[in-house]
């Protein structure tokens, strides 16, 4: 069964947007979005000379009229576009519980799941060290995805930045990718992961998950015990008015360096607040990255 979130309604209301690539990509079957192949699609493409053997419904009568040379009309045609959806399933975005960030970056992409289904588009589904999906299309895709979502062992601890470069061997289409993460790691190790998959020729949207006690450092507690989700190293922490400083500053660091970097890269970026909702994200913010029509 898909999450409570995922109602009728909101399904009907995912049916009316689209996803499209930045630029046209070659796909493996007939779809609905412009590819390099030309053929005998609907977008216009350019003229050639014509040759014996074209077809005559091809020519371009108002060219003929003003020069007296045969051309005829190329076209594009529409194939399906191939989808990588990356989410980090890694200890901090499950920790603390109340965040619910693990359950915002699933809803994210079955969400964008959705759509790329009703268009009939391929979809790969990566969770770096806990599942990896074949292609996935068709009427019972959502709830297969969403069956691997929920066989997922949650008790289990992988490195998302290593698994992630080992799972990107297995990318062998050019298409869109969609990475679903807080993004609260070292900023070189992300930038060498952004750097691969621009280098695979994928077009990259960002959606960064942060909840509450990553904005703000746990506002309600003086002490804590930190534990790297990561690697399981604790330190003790006394939560004053200078670790609070310190903190935000170089979560603000760590923000701005992200921004820039996605900004150069031309990567669009968007942060989600479990809060809100996937509702609200998707037709509030995600939709401002231009994934979405």
């Amino acid at each position: 069964m898909l999450p409570s979130s995922f109602t009728s309604d909101f399904l009907r209301q995912l049916e009316l947007l689209s996803i499209q690539a930045r630029r046209a990509y070659l796909g493996s079957r007939q779809g609905g979005h412009i590819s390099l192949k030309r053929g005998h699609g609907i977008e216009f493409s350019d003229y050639r000379k014509y040759e014996l053997g074209d077809d005559p419904r091809h020519i371009d009568w108002g060219v003929f009229a003003r020069n007296e040379r045969l051309y005829v009309k190329r076209f594009r045609e529409e194939q399906d576009l191939s989808a990588l959806l990356m989410v980090d399933g890694s200890g901090s975005m499950r920790h603390p519980e109340d965040d619910k960030k693990w359950d915002m970056a699933r809803d994210v992409a079955l969400a964008i799941a959705y759509i790329l289904f009703m268009q009939q588009d391929r979809v790969m589904v990566s969770v770096p060290g806990y599942m990896n999906s074949p292609f996935l299309s068709g009427g019972q895709a959502m709830h297969r995805l969403n069956a691997l979502f929920e066989g997922i062992d949650s008790d289990e601890e992988h490195d998302f930045l290593e698994c992630a470069r080992r799972d990107m061997m297995r990318i062998r289409f050019p298409g869109i990718a969609i990475v679903i993460s807080d993004l609260l790691m070292p900023f070189p190790e992300l930038k060498g992961l952004f750097d691969r998959l621009r280098a695979r020729n994928l077009d990259i949207t960002v959606v960064q998950v942060l909840g509450k006690n990553d904005v703000e450092l746990f506002p309600e507690r003086e002490f804590m015990m930190a534990v790297d989700s990561e690697t399981g190293e604790e330190i003790e922490l006394m939560l004053d008015s200078s670790v609070r400083q310190e903190y935000q500053k170089r979560f603000k660091e760590h923000q701005e360096t992200l921004d820039a970097y996605f900004k150069t890269a031309r990567i669009p970026h968007v942060v989600a607040d479990p809060e809100q909702g996937i509702a609200h994200f998707v037709f509030s913010d995600l939709i401002t990255t231009g994934l979405l029509q």
